[in-house]
C-alpha cells in the first residue's frame, strides 16, 4: 500500500468531502442543466479520481487539485452574489475554509513537501565531512 504522512491524508479526506459535495448539490437542489450543473457533474468523479494519485505521492495531482480548488474558491464568490440566502453563504464560507486547509496541508507541511518530491531525501540526511589532513 502507501505510507501518506497525515497531512496528506486528511487533505485527502477534504478532497473526498468536495467530490461528495459536488453529488450532493446535485442531488438536493432543484435540477436543471446549467451551467453549475455540468460544473458539479464534472468535477464530482474529478475530484474522487485525484485521491489516489494524491496519497500516492503524484505531484502533478496535487499541482491539478490547487488549480480546480483556486477555481471553485473563485467561483463561490459568483454564486454568494447570485443566491444571497444565510444558507448558500454558510455552505460557502465552509467551502473557503475546508479549500484553504487542504491547501494548507497539501503544501505548507514539511511532511507533505517531502511526499511530493520526485526522489526521496532521507529524513536524517549526513552532512559530507572533509578529510582530515
Amino acid at each position: 500500500m502507501f505510507a501518506a504522512p497525515i497531512t496528506v491524508r486528511i487533505a485527502a479526506i477534504g478532497v473526498l468531502f468536495h467530490a461528495i459535495n459536488h453529488v450532493l448539490v446535485l442531488v438536493l437542489s432543484p435540477f436543471s442543466w446549467n451551467v453549475g450543473t455540468v460544473f458539479h457533474v464534472i468535477n464530482a468523479p474529478l475530484y474522487a479520481a485525484l485521491v489516489l494519485p494524491l496519497l500516492h505521492g503524484r505531484n502533478w495531482t496535487r499541482v491539478l487539485i490547487t488549480f480546480l480548488l483556486a477555481c471553485q474558491f473563485l467561483g463561490r464568490f459568483v454564486v454568494w452574489v447570485m443566491f444571497p440566502s444565510a444558507g448558500v453563504h454558510l455552505a460557502l464560507i465552509a467551502g473557503w475554509v475546508l479549500t484553504i486547509v487542504v491547501l494548507s496541508l497539501l503544501w505548507a507541511t514539511t511532511s507533505s513537501r517531502r511526499h511530493f518530491r520526485k526522489t526521496p531525501v532521507p529524513a536524517q540526511a549526513q552532512p559530507v565531512r572533509e578529510p582530515a589532513e
